[in-house]
């Protein structure tokens, strides 16, 4: 660790602002170090706890923290996202727990500093998983017979998507379904 010595006129804005760049270039670098090198589902856990159709109110969504395994040449991260459907009582009506594993590999550099990891963690990793995750949690709402859950449209600068969306499925007219 590096200490800083107070000066008289130091303006600690810049100072602050200064490290934030540098934690961005270190971050940036690491970007350039890691290599996708698979995406895998390690649990998929759906449940049903009646059954369809169910008349969803709300749907939550609980990210966990990620978790970081870094023994070079592998830096892997474990995502962890659960999806819950309530009713108008907010009862549970459906559950769906995702971990996704999230497996680099890493070229070889300089040992990397744990804010660095963990900014690159917070900024990264999602967005990474997000396509995983929103087609596993359509699959499964799909599978456990229920109307499909998706999940909005990630933009770069949001670390989680602002909408999720249960898509109705239109009731199929009774003359398109004698044909």
């Amino acid at each position: 660790m590096h200490r800083r010595q107070a000066v008289n006129s130091v303006n600690t804005d810049q100072a602050v602002e200064t490290s934030q760049d540098d934690l961005r270039e270190q971050v940036a670098h690491l970007h350039g170090r890691l290599h996708l090198t698979d995406v895998r589902v390690q649990r998929l856990r759906a449940e049903s706890l009646g059954d369809p159709p169910f008349d969803v109110n709300s749907i939550q969504i609980h990210s966990g923290p990620c978790e970081v395994l870094l023994e070079p040449p592998r830096f892997a991260a474990r995502v962890n996202q659960t999806v819950t459907l309530r009713d108008l009582d907010e009862q549970t009506l459906a559950e769906v727990e995702i971990v996704l594993i999230i497996d680099y590999a890493l070229d070889e550099g300089p040992d990397l500093p744990e804010d660095v990891v963990s900014a690159y963690v917070e900024h990264n990793t999602y967005f990474t998983a997000h396509p995983y995750l929103r087609e596993t949690l359509q699959n499964a709402t799909l599978r456990l017979g229920l109307e499909p859950v998706i999940l909005g449209v990630l933009d770069r600068n949001q670390p989680r998507p602002h909408e999720v969306m249960l898509v109705r499925r239109a009731p199929a007219r009774s003359d398109e379904a004698s044909q």
